[in-house]
């Protein structure tokens, strides 16, 4: 991962208060945690990829299992998490990690977990997340050497403290930090920069999700397709398990290190996908400063004083040595404010002071039909994120959710840009009403879908919300990318949405003549090359191979290299707003690369193109802003493109006309995340590599069939 804000280490290095110590953490008592561990018992029997199946008596049973199957997959990720959620990834990593520790504590984290846990997280949610905490302290006494001694105990309240963390990241809140830190204000500024919580590359790249009923195929199937793009390792890699509680909880699905629920997933009931949206959830306000008194800002004509707070950051020397950085926080009637040499900024943002991510989870976990799942969303707990829904009782829907602030008070001003911070008439302190949001339920087309586009294009006929009906100031997005284009052409050239025909879609492989980067494409191979590049023969003759890519990525074709090459600093200027860069640029850097690894540019896809785990590696279709999603960018120093994010966690689901429920997935590696000795480091990678998933066993009776292992842990079995 690489850092949020750059000029935060700069100023822990030269501003910060340096008390250097060698005192350890207090000794855990683990009795108290093996007393703990009998209040719970879960079987976890694992299936022939080793993907966990959850059996317990109760939801926090179930979470229980979870949290110890989870560890002993990653538990190493699993702890980086609790150590940055709670500030002290620091102690740990040493200064790489004071960005993380600072940003906890300027978000004000834990003084909202402290003060809202007990009344905002119902009964029952508690008891699960800590049981999930339970787990993870279980894991740990019976392995004290992966444990960090700054860990334990864990407590329900890390997982909860997580998600609040988290959950703003999504929607790019820390890139709206990093463009304000290097003086590019104002918003949109989608910087490629981000919080760390471990040495993976974090990063949202995209997602899908289509669901269809049962008007759209003959053989009256609901279908839906769960497919959100993640990095492939690290805090928001998918991992796989499927729960039940004989309180009714059952769902198979994905979720992220530290998180008691399924985030991604679908059971006899329903299911849903989910795919990142970006409203205008963040708003800047500038201060004006006393210039004879830079601890008071302007506000309604009188100056008001900074409410100010200390952020105390333990930092790993070496050792046992560690030292203490201490820098002050800030606070206004806005929000936390940044100070920087060219203004001062008050920031706001949609889910401050909000807890109860872990509840709504909770929610739609447990959600039997689309009122449940609806109601869920009503709570107006998760600050972003579209779901794309489907259910046994033929109901489709997207729905737009997020916190959406109420600006409704000065409509006119854009909010998108810097807001004067010296009148309180333009702080909000509520929200849109989820049922006010955009929102596509059961269209006549009989299909839904998103792909990190506008709600405005949500099927393929008519149902669609209209951009009229929503205010500007929402900033509800308006872009398509290549893959909604796509989607939408497919369905509707697909009059009879077989499961065959649906992985068909998912698994498509082409760039739509629609989208912006090959709009873009056209228009340079009209212009021809410049004088200069036609002088080159090398040059020339690659630009003539280019005219004839069909704009396909099989990892057979022999044109998708240069093509895809060339595409991707364009599609990248486009989705992320990287540094500028021309297509003749572009293309120039896909010919000299190919010619210094290759020899030439007639080079079939799938060489360059390639999933990597440990020392194996397989081709790969598909590229950037494909269907068939795969971000390898950029070049290794061997010439490969190495997938690193974009296809992860694949879930077909289906409920067929005569009541059956089934399920097939995929995963990138396997259930054994950071395990590399296990034969689950990488079991799934082929099927993955090859566009073919697993079936997904259901029935306990079948799946003890093919389980290769099947053990209780907690409970009194441990007596």
């Amino acid at each position: 991962m690489i850092k949020i804000i750059k000029w935060f280490s700069v100023l822990f290095l030269f501003v910060a208060s340096v008390y250097i110590y060698t005192t350890q953490p207090s000794a855990v008592s683990h009795n108290s945690i093996i007393s703990a561990a009998k209040h719970y018992e879960a079987r976890i029997i694992r299936d022939d990829f080793g993907v966990p199946h959850i059996y317990g008596a109760y939801d926090k049973d179930v979470a229980y299992g979870l949290a110890y199957a989870h560890a002993t997959d990653d538990f190493s990720t699993l702890q980086d998490i609790l150590l940055a959620v709670r500030g002290n990834l620091s102690a740990k990593n040493g200064m790489e990690a004071t960005v993380t520790d600072y940003l906890v504590q300027w978000m004000g984290i834990w003084q909202q977990v402290s003060e809202r846990y007990a009344e905002d997280i119902p009964l029952k949610t508690r008891e699960v997340v800590e049981a999930y905490a339970a787990g993870i302290n279980s894991y740990a006494i019976e392995h004290p050497d992966e444990v960090d001694p700054w860990l334990l105990p864990v407590r329900g309240e890390d997982v909860v403290a997580g998600f609040v963390f988290k959950t703003p990241l999504f929607y790019g809140f820390d890139k709206s930090l990093a463009a304000l830190a290097d003086g590019k204000l104002g918003k949109g500024l989608d910087l490629q920069s981000s919080v760390q919580i471990s040495n993976e590359l974090q990063a949202q790249l995209g997602s899908q999700g289509i669901a269809i009923n049962r008007s759209r195929n003959t053989d009256e199937s609901v279908r839906l397709l769960v497919n959100s793009h993640q990095p492939l390792t690290g805090p928001v890699a998918w991992y796989e398990a499927r729960l039940k509680s004989n309180e009714g909880l059952d769902i198979v699905g994905g979720t992220f290190p530290g998180s008691p629920f399924i985030l991604n997933g679908s059971g006899p009931a329903l299911g849903w996908s989910a795919t990142v949206n970006k409203p205008d959830l963040v708003d800047i306000y500038q201060l004006t400063i006393n210039p004879d008194d830079n601890n008071q800002y302007l506000m309604d004509g009188k100056w008001h004083d900074f409410r100010q707070m200390d952020a105390s950051i333990r930092v790993k020397i070496a050792g046992p040595l560690y030292w203490t950085a201490h820098e002050p926080i800030y606070h206004s009637a806005h929000g936390p404010v940044m100070k920087f040499d060219h203004g001062s900024y008050a920031i706001r943002w949609a889910g401050m002071d909000e807890v109860r991510q872990t509840s709504f989870f909770h929610k739609i976990n447990r959600a039997q039909n689309i009122a449940e799942f609806k109601d869920a969303l009503a709570m107006n707990a998760m600050p972003s994120i579209n779901y794309i829904y489907a259910d046994h009782e033929d109901n489709i829907a997207h729905f737009y959710n997020a916190m959406i602030p109420n600006r409704d008070a000065n409509p006119a001003l854009n909010w998108q840009s810097l807001i004067e911070g010296d009148n309180s008439a333009l702080i909000w302190d509520s929200y849109v009403a989820a049922d006010k949001l955009p929102r596509t339920v059961n269209p006549l087309s009989g299909a839904v879908f998103n792909a990190n586009n506008t709600p405005y294009v949500s099927t393929d006929g008519e149902g669609a919300p209209k951009q009229e009906d929503f205010p500007r100031w929402m900033g509800v997005e308006k872009q398509m990318t290549n893959r909604a284009y796509q989607i939408s052409q497919l369905l509707i050239d697909s009059s009879d949405i077989t499961a065959e025909k649906l992985h068909e879609i998912k698994m498509d492989l082409s760039y739509n003549t629609q989208s912006a980067p090959i709009i873009a494409l056209k228009k340079f191979l009209a212009e021809g090359l410049s004088s200069e590049m036609k002088a080159i023969e090398r040059y020339k003759i690659a630009f003539d191979y280019l005219k004839e890519w069909d704009l396909g990525t099989d990892k057979d074709s022999r044109h998708a290299a240069l093509g895809v090459m060339t595409l991707t600093p364009i599609i990248n200027r486009q989705m992320f707003k990287s540094e500028q860069q021309t297509f003749a640029e572009s293309f120039k850097f896909a010919v000299d690369s190919l010619h210094q690894y290759y020899g030439g540019i007639n080079i079939p896809w799938g060489d360059i193109n390639r999933l990597e785990r440990g020392d194996k590696s397989w081709p790969m279709s598909g590229g950037p802003d494909i269907l068939r999603a795969v971000y390898g960018w950029p070049l290794s120093e061997g010439g490969k493109l190495i997938n690193k994010a974009g296809d992860s966690y694949i879930q077909f689901a289906e409920w067929k006309s005569d009541g059956d429920f089934v399920v097939s997935s995929i995963n990138t590696y396997g259930s054994a995340m950071t395990r590399p000795n296990s034969i689950h480091y990488s079991d799934q990678s082929p099927l993955f590599a090859s566009g073919k998933e697993r079936v997904v066993e259901m029935d306990i009776d079948e799946l003890l069939k093919i389980a290769i292992s099947d053990v209780t842990v907690g409970s009194l079995g441990k007596e």
